[in-house]
């Protein structure tokens, strides 16, 4: 009897490290945040921690302007990037995914290899390519004809900039996870449809197509959820400027916290954040008709 009730307690204790190990590392700092949320803290004076209950939440969202255009060029980011992303990314795995295509490994060689870099270097090589006086990209328009554009220091074109270095750094990532399900698909149907008159494109709409819609859901969720917490490459390019003109909720988020020490409002935008996150993600799981 003893040793039937050690072998079934044991495995909760095998559990046990791991569970502490998250509480104080997730589920701690994300109650401490939301607790932090709820009060007026300015990391100038520590010693002032007045409740005011949702009071950051409503400025946030209702009086903050600069959270607006923070929101606003988040999902203009989103728009432009993700579709072409998605398109680059299925067009290329359908590519190299045929049998007839030679030196497939020496093309996905080179794909993979934006996704390597870090977005810091990744955004420090755009930065050079698109500086105004020596960039590659205004030399190239300039054997054209073209003038000279301030991709950086120009609002019409500063978002665009951003979204151009992270469509060419994650369109790699679409790649990656879309050729993976294309090759992992069986056979077997597309076989028979071939067999049975189908077109390329009726196999690829009928077949093809349902069979990897749940990897594309995982696709479109992850790099919606990247490109909502973006940072890194706009932090290196413009800083969130001009004018505000690619001012993202992260790098906002970060200069309310680190740059003015506001930490309850930090926090609070840190958690509409990640209710914004969880609304989109809901919101493809419920458009594809997926349960995970």
């Amino acid at each position: 009897m003893m040793k039937w009730r050690v072998r079934r307690v044991s495995p909760y204790f095998m559990l046990l490290p791991a569970v502490v190990l998250l509480v104080f590392i997730v589920m701690y700092p994300m109650v401490f945040s939301f607790w932090v949320s709820l009060h007026r803290w300015y990391l100038g004076k520590p010693h002032l921690f007045p409740f005011i209950g949702l009071r950051n939440y409503s400025a946030i969202l209702l009086k903050d302007a600069v959270f607006r255009i923070a929101l606003l060029n988040t999902l203009k980011l989103a728009v432009i990037c993700i579709p072409v992303e998605f398109t680059l990314g299925m067009s290329l795995a359908l590519l190299l995914s045929r049998g007839d295509i030679r030196g497939k490994v020496i093309f996905r060689t080179c794909l993979v290899m934006p996704v390597v870099l870090t977005p810091v270097v990744s955004g420090v090589l755009w930065k050079f390519l698109l500086h105004p006086s020596y960039g590659l990209v205004n030399y190239l328009l300039g054997l054209l004809g073209i003038s000279k554009v301030e991709w950086l220091a120009d609002p019409r074109f500063a978002l665009f900039s951003v979204a151009l270095a992270n469509m060419w750094q994650w369109t790699p990532f679409a790649f990656l996870l879309l050729y993976a399900g294309l090759v992992s698909l069986p056979r077997e149907p597309l076989e028979a449809a071939t067999v049975d008159g189908a077109s390329g494109w009726q196999a690829f709409r009928f077949i093809t197509f349902p069979l990897l819609t749940p990897i594309m859901v995982i696709a479109l969720l992850m790099r919606t959820m990247d490109l909502v917490k973006l940072f890194d490459v706009v932090y290196v390019l413009t800083r969130g400027g001009p004018a505000d003109a690619t001012e993202v909720l992260t790098l906002y988020n970060f200069r309310v916290g680190l740059n003015y020490f506001d930490m309850g409002k930090a926090a609070a935008m840190s958690w509409i954040i990640a209710a914004i996150v969880t609304l989109l993600s809901q919101l493809y799981l419920r458009v594809s008709r997926i349960e995970f």
